[in-house]
């Protein structure tokens, strides 16, 4: 019975050298094949990032340029509502031009103000109603 398994034992220790060298008779490694995949998904990859990356960023700066002219429009829009004139010129540093109008209301007593910021391809808008001032002729 022993030399059965002593024979048994020697079987596995020779199938087990076996695998091992057929495992370890192979070359590692990656294949031109292998290597040219991985470089076009990453090539892939960084250009889907990039495109991405450049599309949110000409949304910032438009949703900052639009911005900026709507708190200009704001300022200008102050200036009409104090002054009550027609206005028009350009906003020193930006650019921008502007135009403030006063406008009938349909009724004796309101206007209409009306402000536009032009810039960038842009153009923002700000209207309201207020009550008719009387400006004193200096």
């Amino acid at each position: 019975m022993r030399d059965i398994y002593s024979d048994m034992r020697f079987m596995i220790r020779k199938l087990r050298a076996e695998a091992f060298n057929v495992f370890s008779s192979q070359k590692r490694g990656f294949t031109l094949l292998e290597i040219m995949i991985a470089l076009a998904i990453i090539g892939i990859t960084v250009t889907v990032i990039l495109h991405t990356v450049n599309y949110h960023a000409d949304v910032m700066y438009e949703n900052t340029v639009t911005t900026r002219m709507y708190q200009m429009a704001k300022e200008k829009m102050y200036e009409l509502e104090e002054t009550q004139k027609d206005s028009s010129g350009t906003i020193e540093n930006t650019g921008f031009k502007y135009e403030n109008m006063v406008l009938d209301a349909g009724d004796s007593g309101i206007v209409r103000l009306k402000t536009v910021i032009q810039g960038d391809d842009k153009k923002v808008t700000l209207t309201e109603l207020a009550l008719k001032r009387k400006i004193p002729n200096p």
